[in-house]
């Protein structure tokens, strides 16, 4: 009698480090035909590096991949997908110029007697995006596309290639409702009836436990839970997820603006130098993504904004910055009316913002970073139309100066080391002069000295008391450590209450952030160890 082979795709004792971070420790994990793996953790508790270790994009350092028991060396993405290990990443990868069809058989194209066949390309596209839902043509162009037909057209184009595992990265972070229930229903159809293994990463409970076979949990690089959907429990994740025991909380935390004519609450921190005067009061703002935001920052402060991916906390910064469409609700900025209707009028209204890609809209690449930090402020150097480059170029070395720049800065700005590019755009906020400064992930991809010096000029600026700074990080010990206090987004919402950063731990904040029907009711209603905020002293 032939035994029959056992048909599995797993990951056997990996560990991974980056310099002196470990980002998976000694993690086993086996995905098997016609289930769906959720795989969960906080930001940081090393899911993408498992993700990229199966699909190619990463070698462990210790332990192995394994295709049907047999050890396999992955040492590019294509050789996963040859293999018929196919990853969705959070970050699409359609090539916005070709159409639907020519993307979905990118790398594989159907030819005959020497040319591309592409009436035969498009039909079998065509019945794919029938079969699955796709609203798209095949003869779209992808960047025309919506977020959510293109998250398909990727799945469409995993199915072509007759992937026998597929893995998914956060596809639901820019969907709504409708969509989002649309691909949940499509990743258990295809489970089912392709017998695909799909390990799907996902920070929303509910999505994970209405499709999920199996619930793995990561913590700090190591497997905490694991189990069948059916035998654990919301509560048994989120606390295997959240990795410490929540603090109480039970320091003084401040309670929300309650208005634009309100009097603020006391929130200060002891640290010398914070001003009082509000800068920014947003109250109940919202856009077709932020459900409804309100939280408020005073001059010389820095305020964290954590959330899960998806949470709205960047696309509030982005909002503030006119980069999306003028929300509803009220904004004041320094005490007047505020509406963010483009980035230019943002500029002139004192805010500065620094994007977390900075190489997609942070700089220019062909331009030096004397260039780059000037551009905002070309304005204030000219006389009768003509630009004063004398006085520009002054302006530029002192504050290239100030925020000590490594590096050739007339060379274009891309040979410098990414740290030195953030210190350029730091720059470049400081010489606008802001009373509100934006960062978005300011630490993003730098290695551990740049982030140090980084820190100390974000204190630095707001230590002067005039300028106002909100920080977006993934990174809770980053926010801990550098904020005066932090606002927790979710799904779009933000209520306002600020968590001093002496007063909280990177579990509470992971806690805190965790969809509300899995949160303690203290910590959801506003309430720690049945202590409200207007019961507790101010904070001076």
């Amino acid at each position: 009698m032939t035994e029959t082979a056992v048909e599995y795709l797993a990951v056997n004792s990996i560990s991974k480090r980056y310099g002196q971070t470990r980002a998976l420790d000694g993690v086993t994990v086996t995905l098997i035909p016609g289930q769906v793996l959720a795989l969960v953790g906080h930001n940081g508790a090393g899911k993408s590096t498992l993700l990229k270790m199966l699909a190619g994009a990463e070698s462990p350092d210790e332990g192995s991949v394994l295709l049907d028991g047999v050890p396999q060396h992955f040492s590019t993405p294509a050789d996963s997908l040859a293999a018929g290990v196919a990853c969705v990443y959070q970050e699409l990868r359609l090539v916005d110029q070709l159409t639907v069809a020519q993307n979905v058989f990118l790398g594989h194209e159907t030819s005959r007697r020497g040319r591309l066949a592409q009436a035969e390309m498009n039909r079998r596209t065509a019945e794919l995006c029938r079969e699955y839902g796709v609203t798209a043509s095949p003869t779209d162009r992808a960047g025309e596309l919506s977020v959510a037909q293109r998250q398909m057209v990727e799945v469409v184009a995993a199915l072509n290639r007759n992937a026998r595992y597929l893995l998914l990265d956060e596809p639901t972070t820019a969907l709504e409702a409708q969509q989002i229930d649309h691909l949940l229903a499509t990743v258990k159809r295809i489970s089912r009836e392709r017998n695909m293994g799909i390990l799907l990463v996902d920070h929303k409970l509910d999505e994970v436990f209405a499709v999920a076979d199996r619930v793995i949990g990561l913590a700090n690089g190591r497997v905490v839970l694991s189990g069948s959907a059916e035998a654990v429990s919301h509560d048994d994740v989120v606390h295997a997820i959240v990795g410490e025991s929540a603090s109480s909380l039970s320091s003084a935390y401040v309670t929300p603006a309650s208005g634009p004519e309100a009097s603020p609450p006391e929130d200060r921190t002891d640290r010398e130098g914070q001003g009082s005067d509000v800068v920014l009061n947003a109250v109940h703002v919202s856009t077709d993504r932020l459900k409804d935001v309100t939280l408020q920052v005073r001059a010389g402060e820095v305020l964290g904004l954590y959330g899960l991916v998806g949470s709205g906390r960047s696309r509030f910064l982005r909002t503030l910055y006119g980069a999306e469409r003028p929300p509803v609700g009220s904004l004041t900025l320094t005490g007047s009316p505020y509406r963010p209707k483009s980035p230019a009028k943002a500029i002139r209204s004192g805010i500065a913002f620094l994007s977390e890609e900075r190489k997609a809209d942070g700089f220019i690449p062909g331009m030096s970073a004397k260039e780059n930090i000037s551009l905002p402020v070309l304005h204030r150097f000219s006389r009768a139309g003509r630009l004063q480059r004398r006085r520009i170029t002054q302006a530029t070395r002192d504050a290239l100066k100030k925020v000590a720049v490594r590096g050739d800065t007339e060379q274009p700005i891309t040979r410098l080391s990414g740290g030195n590019q953030q210190k350029v755009l730091f720059a470049r906020a400081a010489l606008q002069q802001p009373r509100l400064l934006l960062l978005d992930e300011p630490t993003k991809g730098v290695d551990v000295g740049a982030k140090a010096e980084i820190h100390a000029l974000i204190r630095a600026m707001a230590a002067d008391g005039d300028v106002a700074v909100i920080v977006v990080s993934t990174e809770e010990e980053e926010l801990i450590g550098l904020a005066d206090a932090v606002c927790v987004f979710k799904d779009g919402l933000c209520d306002g209450i600020k968590y001093p950063r002496d007063t909280v731990t990177p579990g509470d904040l992971r806690q805190l952030a965790w969809p509300s029907s899995h949160r303690p009711p203290d910590a959801r209603e506003g309430v720690v160890n049945g202590v409200t905020p207007q019961e507790k002293e101010p904070v001076d």
